[in-house]
């Protein structure tokens, strides 16, 4: 049934409450798709010409593997504790503090800084700045931006990265540990999104990666006070798994239950919500189902 059918059929109470809900707006205007996060800049831009100089040497020494790779310096007179980063820190002086004028001081801030933006992982053996040119790893990253909120069993890996599982969390650590990428936990699975992706919205878009999802918000918008017995039917789905994820849906305020004149429920949509979150991602795209309001 269309919308402007059920507006006018409705009593006027009813299309009070609906007005002044924010669950339901009359004025809804297209929504504008944005990309689910920017692209990562080659961030050594941001950077500074020391850092960019000692970053240059620490490809270099963090391969060699004769150092152990554990290492959290606070001051220059820790360094010694940690032969890897006195090796880098040596190196550093030797090549740059006769050739472009660095203080020992400035060296180890430089160093200290790096290490703090991970760009500097001593235990991954290389730097950032590899990684991102690395095309296993930022093929994994690019997916990961394509589709935020993805996790390790999704059919999709294989389908477009071509490896399994396993490779897959590999390279996933390796890019939690340069802060390229976030996890959260969400029930019992782990999801991945680029560090871009508004946090606020998690939960939405692990919630979505179900298709009955979608599909039980429709039946909802379509007909405030369709029955759940009508939607299961509609579906084909059993009644309690609809209930099951109504719950979910109410308790993340996509759905709020009301009762009109006659005392029937009436199930609203928070349709400014599906608007901000189809602001940060494409899919699922809620914008048709709202394009009529």
């Amino acid at each position: 049934m269309s919308l402007e059918k059920r507006k006018d059929t409705k009593e006027k109470e009813e299309e009070s409450i609906l007005k002044d809900s924010s669950f339901r707006v009359n004025d809804f205007t297209p929504l504008q798709l944005k990309k689910a996060a920017k692209k990562v800049e080659p961030p050594v831009e941001k950077l500074s010409e020391i850092e960019k100089d000692v970053l240059e040497i620490a490809k270099e020494v963090l391969k060699l593997k004769r150092f152990d790779t554990e290492f959290e310096i606070k001051t220059q007179t820790q360094i010694q504790k940690y032969p890897i980063i006195e090796k880098l820190y040596a190196t550093c002086i030797s090549k740059l503090a006769y050739n472009k004028g660095y203080s020992k001081e400035d060296i180890f801030l430089a160093i200290r800084s790096l290490e703090d933006k991970n760009w500097i992982v001593t235990n991954e053996r290389r730097t950032k700045l590899e990684v991102l040119k690395n095309e296993k790893l930022a093929a994994v990253l690019e997916f990961i931006r394509k589709y935020p909120g993805v996790h390790g069993r999704d059919e999709k890996i294989e389908e477009e990265l071509g490896i399994t599982r396993t490779p897959f969390l590999k390279h996933v650590m390796t890019l939690e540990n340069f802060e390229l990428i976030r996890s959260k936990k969400i029930g019992r699975r782990l999801h991945y999104f680029v560090k871009e992706v508004d946090e606020n919205f998690d939960e939405y878009k692990a919630l979505f990666f179900n298709p009955l999802i979608p599909q039980i918000i429709e039946e909802f918008f379509n007909e405030e006070t369709v029955s759940i017995t009508e939607i299961s039917e509609t579906l084909d789905v059993y009644p309690g798994t609809i209930n099951y994820h109504l719950k979910k849906l109410k308790n993340l305020d996509i759905i709020k239950t009301i009762k009109n004149k006659e005392g029937k429920k009436m199930h609203l949509v928070n349709v400014d919500l599906l608007k901000k979150y189809n602001e940060i991602f494409k899919e699922p795209n809620f914008s048709n189902l709202l394009n009529g309001l």
